[in-house]
């Protein structure tokens, strides 16, 4: 739940919000609401955060009610606020980037007269920006912006708005009013929505964000400017760098896994959704904890097509539910984006990491152990229905019955972690005189053979095919697919958006686990991979030769081509491992009536 948020420079405590993009329009197009509370005493913040949290949660509703009935139209100020605050377009300058051009513009306008009044006033006049300068060319270039800011003020773009400064506050308004025509035009052309307001309305709101960046108290001028240090040109400092580039930035740094990746950009892209799209040095501890308020109202699991819904609709619609997601699913969303302002903290892209801190309560770095599958249970896994009864096999789901048939006794027979065996083609499924094995690798023989990958390099390797699978049909269903034409041993799996093919089917195995096994959340497809290392060790299999098949330890060249002993070896070392806990009687019973090539077509 969203809380007093303390200024740490003065203590005063405040009342900030986040507002939805989407509503903005009701808010004068600010993307926070932020309200003193008029008080450092947290006690007495709580009483005034009430207050102002139901006032904002009233027009929050009144909002979303007035979208829903088409009557939600932007203000001149939400125009204003959508110049200093949208992302750029192309190569063209940040929403701060533009209101700097704004007070450039100003001062251009203004020259770099005296006051008729006082000569000594502060900030003294500058020579600023040339009065014919194309603030279209500079609104499009930020390259030549920044060339501009160099020229014109030393590099120091704080000191844009000087001359703005000295005639605003210390001359007439006819003196300074034209001033802002040229701003208000700009403004009105930069969206589509500005053609409904006069330039004088236009004027009007920018003068509001004007002045109040650029007020005409002395002391805080001076104030502002001394603790500005003109950056360098080689400053390593990004205070303009947005959530979407630093993610570009971090991926290309780092060149993470593709379900990393995707997993960052989706958080990135919720936090966008729900902030809008401030520059990292916008980025507090105070946002980051109120996003990490509204994940936690979304629930464990949610149909397939509201996954792409954005972050908001996805809150409003399953807010309610339950269960919610568990802390580390919360962390997982979270701990992206402190990733990456880590990143950009470690890369001095800004002075500060706000990222740092940010806890998830019940989320603990201890990994939940899985535990081994005892015979009994391996036994009762083997007596349930998708072993036993293949006619009641479904073959119209997205992930057939046959698939997790053969993924299941093919891990339990060989320790194989999942995604290696999903991801397996039927070239790979080799034959050395009466053995039948699996090369577990990460080429492709075929120029138009999907990519494959494994955990590590010790992970390729050569996995001999249990007799018993072979005896079941293994070999038919391989011919069967062969002559269907398809490529993949479970052509079923399709590779998701990040490269993996078995996602869907961990969640239908461990599903079939849950309600056959045990409700124990320790006992995981993976609990298979356990199970067969501890079985190989009472068999009194050497360690080497276990690591081997199980993918712990790398195998030689030699070993991999041309050295029939080595697979030899191997398969006779996998026979001596006892699987007779399992009813393979029964498997044979449930699969010998099935026809392959017609359970397949279908």
């Amino acid at each position: 739940m969203a809380s007093p948020f303390a200024d740490p420079r003065t203590g005063q405590l405040y009342f900030r919000r986040a507002v939805p993009e989407a509503l903005r329009a009701a808010f004068d197009g600010k993307a926070v609401v932020k309200v003193t509370l008029g008080t450092k005493d947290p006690a007495a913040a709580k009483i005034g955060f009430a207050r102002e949290n139901a006032a904002f949660e009233t027009k929050l509703a009144d909002a979303r009610r007035r979208m829903a009935e088409g009557t939600l139209v932007p203000t001149p100020a939400a125009l204003v606020r959508r110049w200093c605050e949208a992302p750029p377009t192309g190569g063209g300058l940040t929403g701060p980037q533009r209101l700097a051009m704004t007070f450039m513009e100003l001062d251009a306008a203004a020259g770099s007269r005296q006051s008729s009044d006082v000569d000594d006033i502060y900030p003294p006049a500058i020579m600023g920006p040339a009065s014919n300068t194309d603030w279209d060319l500079v609104l499009g270039d930020r390259t030549r912006f920044e060339r501009l800011v160099a020229e014109s003020y030393g590099g120091d773009v704080e000191q844009a708005g000087t001359n703005w400064i000295r005639l605003r506050w210390h001359h007439a308004e006819r003196a300074w009013r034209r001033c802002l025509d040229g701003p208000a035009a700009r403004l009105r052309a930069f969206d589509p929505s500005g053609e409904r307001f006069s330039d004088d309305d236009v004027a009007k709101a920018l003068l509001d964000v004007v002045d109040e960046k650029r007020c005409g108290d002395e002391e805080a001028n001076r104030a502002r400017l001394s603790r500005h240090r003109p950056r360098a040109t080689n400053s390593r400092l990004r205070p303009n760098l947005r959530l979407k580039a630093l993610f570009r930035e971090w991926k290309e740094g780092n060149e993470p896994r593709p379900q990393t990746a995707g997993e960052y950009e989706a958080a990135v892209d919720d936090f966008i959704d729900f902030a809008g799209d401030p520059t990292i040095s916008m980025i507090d501890a105070d946002m980051l904890y109120d996003y990490r308020d509204e994940a936690a109202k979304l629930p464990a699991s949610m149909p397939r097509a509201d996954r792409a819904l954005t972050f908001t609709a996805r809150v409003a619609k399953h807010g309610d539910a339950n269960p919610k997601c568990a802390p580390p699913t919360l962390k997982k969303r979270v701990g992206a984006l402190q990733a990456l302002l880590t990143y950009a903290f470690q890369q001095r892209w800004t002075s500060i990491n706000t990222g740092s801190g940010i806890r998830i309560v019940g989320y603990t770095k201890k990994r939940r152990n899985r535990r081994s599958f005892e015979d009994h249970e391996l036994a009762t896994l083997c007596a349930s229905p998708i072993f036993v009864d293949a006619a009641a096999w479904n073959t119209t789901s997205r992930i057939g019955d046959a698939t997790v048939f053969w993924i299941f006794l093919l891990s339990i027979t060989t320790g194989a972690r999942l995604e290696e065996v999903g991801q397996v083609a039927l070239a790979d499924v080799r034959r050395d005189g009466d053995i039948v094995y699996l090369d577990i690798d990460e080429y492709a023989d075929e120029q138009d053979a999907d990519d494959k990958s494994v955990k590590t390099e010790d992970s390729i390797r050569l996995v001999p095919v249990h007799e018993k699978l072979v005896e079941l049909g293994f070999l038919d269903y391989v011919d069967a697919l062969a002559a269907l034409g398809q490529t993949q041993l479970f052509p079923d799996l399709k590779e998701n958006s990040v490269g993996k093919r078995t996602k869907e089917a961990s969640q239908k195995v461990n599903r079939i686990i849950d309600r056959h096994v045990s409700g124990d959340r320790r006992l995981v497809f993976h609990s298979l991979r356990h199970a067969f290392k501890a079985k190989g060790n009472d068999a009194g299999l050497n360690d080497r030769t276990l690591d081997q098949i199980c993918g712990h330890a790398p195998v030689s060249t030699g070993s991999r081509y041309g050295s029939e002993p080595r697979i030899r070896t191997i398969h006779r070392e996998l026979h001596q491992i006892d699987f007779t806990c399992i009813d393979w009687d029964r498997i044979a019973d449930g699969v010998r009536k099935v026809r392959w090539n017609t359970l397949l077509s279908k």
